[in-house]
């Protein structure tokens, strides 16, 4: 269980403050975890009165039911909470005193399931939040005026980092972790389809969430192509995905994928084997913690994670569109909200080289892409979309990444979890008819969360002639 207990003083009278506060269908004016609140049935608010609302759990919209068990004028009102994964318990209690009005609030907080694991590591964060509400309830009553919701949290002198905990951090944990894909879970639909007779490629299917993608693909009868470096992994893998899915139409080519030659060369192959390909799933990517170049002489996180992925992608457009209902599947990351393009630097050279935030801008770019093309390709009938498959457990963040790893590796997900999305995407008929957009556990997510972190029409106009200009020099 989550205690968070506050006190707050405002110079209100007592009896307006309780009426105010103990109608749950003011909260979402006072409390920025919710975005809307109604009260279920018409009469005075009492013991009995239930109400609907809706939080802001991330980028997650979940519904949770109020109902007031206990209710004693101008003194005391207890709501129990209910929603899927949760319970609540909220206790107030009301104290005249000579300058106005005393109130202490204590909320009880329950996690059924997985997330009660998590309740250790997350206390911080939600007593961190459960004052920013108590801030704007006092915030509230204290208008001169009728009682109206606060104005924007993020504001010039407010502080950066109870930001981030709240719109980043928090989503984070609960969302990006194993128990945001089990809370998912429960509003999915099985698609029965399979991918028999589909052409899919494939990058980086030989570790983390791409094998556990490649499995997965295999196991609905996909023709399966993986684009690897590594020949040894790569025939290793594929034997694995025959034998334990019993599809035979697995084979790989090899590249490497930070140098425009070898992707020239594989896309060649490609066209020249195939007469059309129907899913491109564009997931190889590597995070670098030292800046280095390739031997095409290109920085080396731009050249994998971003500019490899748009030449890959312009070179076999063409082949997507010979296929009726093709699909073009970006892996990203969630560490793109942190960050904005810089179309003037892709390729980090101003100022001290931070692996994260390098890798962070090149997954925002292939956001960015997503939907440029969602916009050109839209007449040859390619769906082209981008997700991001939440913290996931493999070599990559452990080597990469190691105090990050070290600090969340007990909530992190499985690659077979991270690569579900990847597969709804290539599977599901309901994908197939939308494009351009950003998914999370098979749902459709916000692109930006921090202020000035998207970009302008004229920034997406110098990126895309950037990114051409690069690819009609032929430097490799």
């Amino acid at each position: 269980m989550i205690r968070l207990t506050e006190t707050i003083h405002v110079d209100r009278p007592l009896a307006s403050v309780f009426d105010y506060t103990s109608d749950f269908s003011h909260i979402q004016e006072w409390d920025p975890g919710v975005v809307s609140s109604t009260k279920i049935q018409s009469g005075k608010t009492g013991v009995g009165s239930e109400y609907e609302l809706t939080l802001k759990f991330g980028f997650f919209r979940p519904k949770m039911k109020y109902r007031i068990i206990e209710y004693e004028p101008f003194s005391t009102v207890v709501l129990k909470g209910e929603g899927d994964a949760f319970s609540a318990m909220d206790t107030i209690f009301f104290r005249k005193t000579a300058t106005g009005t005393q109130i202490d609030y204590q909320v009880d907080i329950r996690f059924s399931g997985f997330g009660r694991s998590l309740e250790g590591f997350l206390s911080p964060l939600m007593k961190r939040i459960g004052r920013k509400a108590m801030l704007g309830l006092k915030q509230t009553l204290g208008e001169t005026k009728a009682f109206t919701a606060p104005k924007g949290w993020f504001k010039s002198g407010s502080n950066l980092a109870d930001y981030l905990a709240d719109h980043t951090i928090l989503p984070g944990m609960l969302m990006f972790s194993q128990f945001g894909c089990e809370l998912s879970k429960r509003f999915w639909t099985e698609p029965k389809d399979t991918l028999y007779g589909k052409k899919v490629v494939l990058t980086g299917g030989t570790s983390g969430i791409g094998k556990a993608a490649a499995f997965q693909l295999a196991e609905r009868k996909a023709f399966l192509t993986i684009i690897a470096r590594n020949r040894e992994k790569a025939e290793q893998v594929q034997q694995e995905i025959i034998q334990k899915t019993g599809n035979p139409h697995v084979d790989f080519l090899i590249a490497d994928l930070s140098l425009m030659t070898d992707i020239r060369s594989v896309a060649k192959k490609l066209k020249a084997t195939q007469k059309s390909i129907h899913i491109l799933i564009n997931n190889a990517g590597a995070l670098f913690n030292e800046r280095k170049q390739t031997s095409e002489g290109l920085e080396q996180t731009f050249a994998t994670d971003f500019l490899g992925v748009f030449y890959l992608t312009m070179l076999l457009k063409d082949a997507l569109a010979e296929s009726s209902g093709s699909r073009i599947i970006n892996v990203s990351s969630g560490g793109m909200y942190t960050q904005k393009i810089d179309v003037d630097d892709l390729q980090n050279e101003q100022g001290p080289y931070n692996g994260a935030k390098a890798y962070a801008r090149a997954k925002r770019g292939v956001v960015i892409l997503t939907q440029i093309w969602a916009e050109q390709f839209k007449k040859g009938g390619i769906a082209v979309n981008s997700m991001h498959p939440g913290w996931v457990d493999t070599p990559g963040i452990e080597t990469s990444l190691p105090k990050f790893h070290q600090l969340v590796n007990r909530i992190l997900r499985t690659p077979e979890q991270g690569a579900d999305t990847i597969v709804w995407l290539a599977v599901s008929r309901e994908a197939g008819q939308r494009t351009g957009l950003f998914w999370l556990d098979r749902r459709p997510h916000e692109t930006m969360v921090l202020p000035k972190t998207g970009e302008s029409i004229h920034e997406r106009q110098a990126l895309w002639k950037k990114l051409n200009g690069l690819i009609s020099k032929k430097l490799w």
